[in-house]
């Protein structure tokens, strides 16, 4: 039982590290969409940069069970609000509001992503639970061969 609690434990970071990393690539694709709508620096190193803080933090937090996701955000919205005033060189209330778009799209994309892969667990264990406890699948039982003579 401790066994399972810990692969289930381990389960839960790798999916949180995945899930944090495809954050990241959309989230730099999302930081520079929103930086070039608004007419700030529309550059790669920019988004990169406070995408890179976003993912270490989603990284971290991922390591605390429950309330890991909601720290994450906070500290992803405020502090990430201050890196962005300082990357791209704007007031702090500015880049509140820019951090708060691109993070309600963010959001929303690891939304689905989470139901995506729970999905995709529950199905390997459905269908792993059903071909160990469905017994024998099939030939012949007992001293009777199709061969028999």
């Amino acid at each position: 039982m401790i066994l399972q609690d810990a692969d289930s434990y381990v389960a839960t970071i790798i999916v949180s590290i995945i899930i944090s990393i495809v954050v990241f690539l959309v989230g730099v694709v999302v930081t520079r969409w929103r930086a070039r709508k608004k007419g700030w620096n529309e550059e790669l190193k920019p988004a990169l940069l406070l995408n890179l803080f976003w993912l270490i933090v989603g990284i971290v937090c991922g390591f605390i069970p429950l309330v890991g996701f909601i720290i994450g955000v906070i500290i992803s919205i405020f502090v990430g609000a201050f890196v962005a005033s300082k990357i791209y060189e704007k007031e702090y209330g500015e880049s509140l509001v820019f951090v708060i778009i691109v993070w309600i799209f963010l959001i929303i994309i690891w939304i689905i992503l989470f139901i995506i892969l729970i999905v995709i667990i529950v199905a390997i264990v459905i269908g792993t639970g059903a071909g160990a406890s469905g017994g024998a699948s099939g030939g012949a039982s007992g001293g009777d061969t199709a061969f028999g003579g």
